[in-house]
């Protein structure tokens, strides 16, 4: 999901002088922060490749396992055909889709190459001359942990008893010298959700003092009618930005599509440190429009997703574990070993998982896989987990 700086090519030419960050025009990327812990990210899991035949389940990245959409592949395999070319005008078709559908303005809408592209591009936007950044943690750490790189400062609360966002806790976290307020619904790593109202009264109140930067890579494993519906608020003029991607629900991971939907001048400033659609093959705009129509697909996999859930949530409970009830495709639990040991005994059955450590307690975070793949997790984690 996440790639070097340097590949991903997004400082337009000029852009650096262009913004004033006199400091950033030095900036070598091949030093940068992101790009030391992406090429350590690639080398661990590059030293894997050997082992990938006995891989039985990979349930660590929070990947779609069942793969894209039949219509997707379709339309996939038939924009090979027109791969010489590039993808403006199917760029336009389907921002024009996700426009209409959402209630805002083709000009509100930016695509990109997943929705990490435009977390990079945020920090650089909204903290490159400093400044503070406001969240609840534990939450996704990309787009902070890249602007504490360029001298920006975290200022976060603790989530609920509940795992969820204290937006009253966040909210007193706002004075002037913040220039951004992150939240990711649903959470990663606990899966938890802000209620829509509460999230929609927030995004209000507080997006006149400060933008509000919302991260819904996993919106979609929640059933429509329970959504916030945040789009109105942009299309009403708040200053509010969202980010979407194609690598969950659609299982574009490897293919690399996402979007933002914000206020049109903000993401003119937001091009300056992207290369949005410029990014993208025609193959995968193709199989992206082909996707986002495909709402069967979508309910079979949030289906699926709902099966697996049931399944690891009854193994937990059989065995006296306590675990966050998710709207995601992950579960995060407390375990009773180290989180490397618990890994590395996963792996050895071939079962591929990752952990996290918050306040001392070590927690798996596991992907939601197929029905063959949880009760392969299952089996060994009774064998290993006591």
């Amino acid at each position: 999901m996440k790639s070097p700086f340097s590949r991903r090519e997004w400082l337009r030419s000029g852009a650096l002088l262009a913004a004033g960050f006199s400091g950033l025009s030095r900036w070598n990327p091949a030093q940068s922060y992101a790009a030391r812990r992406e090429q350590a990210f690639f080398k661990e899991f590059a030293a894997l490749a050997d082992d990938q035949p006995r891989i039985r389940a990979r349930i660590a990245f929070n990947e779609n396992p069942h793969g894209i959409s039949p219509k997707a592949k379709e339309a996939l395999i038939k924009a090979v055909e027109t791969g010489h070319r590039y993808s403006w005008m199917e760029s336009a078709q389907l921002k024009q889709l996700i426009a209409t559908k959402e209630g805002v303005k083709p000009e509100q809408v930016m695509l990109c190459a997943g929705s990490s592209e435009i977390l990079m591009g945020a920090a650089l936007y909204f903290t490159g001359e400093g400044g503070k950044i406001a969240t609840c943690r534990p939450t996704y750490d990309d787009l902070l942990e890249l602007a504490q790189a360029f001298k920006a400062e975290i200022v976060s609360a603790p989530l609920t008893k509940e795992y969820s966002y204290d937006l009253n806790a966040l909210k007193a976290k706002v004075t002037p010298d913040v220039k951004l307020v992150y939240i990711c619904n649903p959470n990663n790593p606990t899966g938890t959700i802000i209620p829509p109202n509460e999230l929609t009264a927030f995004c209000k109140e507080v997006s006149q003092k400060v933008p509000v930067f919302v991260d819904e890579a996993y919106i979609d494993f929640m059933k429509p009618e329970d959504r916030p519906v945040l789009p109105k608020l942009i299309a009403e003029g708040y200053n509010v930005l969202i980010t979407r991607t194609f690598s969950k629900i659609h299982g574009f991971a490897g293919l690399r599509l996402g979007y933002a939907i914000g206020p049109e001048k903000m993401l003119k400033g937001l091009r300056d440190f992207t290369r949005g659609e410029f990014n993208l093959s025609v193959t995968t705009v193709m199989a992206g429009i082909a996707s986002y129509q495909d709402t069967e697909w979508q309910s079979f996999v949030r289906a699926e997703n709902t099966k697996g859930l049931d399944l690891l949530y009854k193994g937990l409970k059989e065995h006296g574990y306590e675990y966050t009830p998710t709207h995601a495709n992950f579960v995060l639990f407390p375990i009773r070993m180290k989180g490397k040991k618990f890994e590395q005994e996963m792996f050895k059955n071939g079962i591929f998982t990752s952990t996290r450590e918050f306040d001392a307690q070590p927690y798996c975070r596991v992907s939601i896989g197929t029905l063959d793949e949880m009760g392969m997790f299952m089996d060994v984690f009774k064998k290993i987990a006591g």
